[in-house]
């Protein structure tokens, strides 16, 4: 009895090694929510979800990302807005596309089709700026319940295609998710900052980085990996 009793104190010792190894390998889940500047979109080689998942494996991180962004989506639901009720917007898909999933990390990047005034100058948003914060606080509180960590990326900026009052408004936006990751405490990508420090290097500018005026190319997309990839990292320690 002695040596059986010595026999399976060894085999529990192995499983409990072997269970730890397994835990120790599980894959870091990271989702990427957002809407077209997210999404998989034609002309870009690889969007900033595809690059995150490089960056990390080449870095030793096993992971998986899973990319949930939506050309058109604003934070809100179709019921908010008469345009794009055939859209699945933020508050609409929230649970499916990010929390079943049980991520480890979320980034959050909304805030261009939120902005955005249809009937031009001096009109309302799609979705009021209090709205887009109730959505946003929403968003983080229901990651943080299930210890996930989020990483509030600022709308990008546009280029001079697009007439000032909208970059006006987008700038409240902006201004908006800085002082939100700050008092929810949160990771932040001031995606202005990045890409403006960029453009003012690069001869052609911002312009070179948003050739429609608003969806970043290949370039921008990596700017945006790279800090997440840093974010990510430093956190993973």
């Amino acid at each position: 009895m002695h040596f059986l009793s010595r026999v399976i104190v060894v085999l529990l010792i192995v499983l409990l090694s072997t269970f730890s190894s397994a835990q120790e390998k599980k894959d870091l889940t990271i989702v990427t929510f957002g809407n077209s500047t997210t999404a998989v979109r034609k002309g870009i080689e690889k969007v900033y979800a595809v690059r995150i998942h490089e960056a990390l494996t080449e870095a030793g991180i096993s992971n998986k990302v899973i990319n949930a962004g939506i050309g058109g989506s604003h934070t809100g639901s179709a019921k908010d807005y008469s345009r794009g009720t055939n859209i699945e917007h933020g508050m609409d898909r929230f649970d499916k596309a990010v929390l079943k999933h049980n991520p480890d990390w979320v980034t959050l990047n909304f805030g261009l089709n939120d902005a955005y005034q249809d009937k031009g100058d001096g009109t309302a948003s799609r979705i009021p700026l209090d709205a887009y914060i109730a959505n946003l606080t929403h968003f983080i509180t229901e990651v943080k319940k299930i210890n996930g960590r989020i990483i509030l990326l600022t709308p990008n900026p546009l280029s001079s295609k697009l007439e000032q009052f909208r970059h006006e408004r987008l700038k409240l936006y902006k201004d908006a998710v800085i002082k939100l990751a700050k008092s929810e405490h949160v990771e932040l990508i001031n995606s202005w900052k990045v890409f403006g420090k960029f453009a003012r290097k690069d001869p052609a500018g911002m312009e070179g980085l948003l050739p429609d005026g608003t969806h970043p190319m290949d370039t921008g997309h990596k700017l945006i990996a790279d800090e997440i990839v840093k974010i990510i990292k430093k956190r993973n320690r």
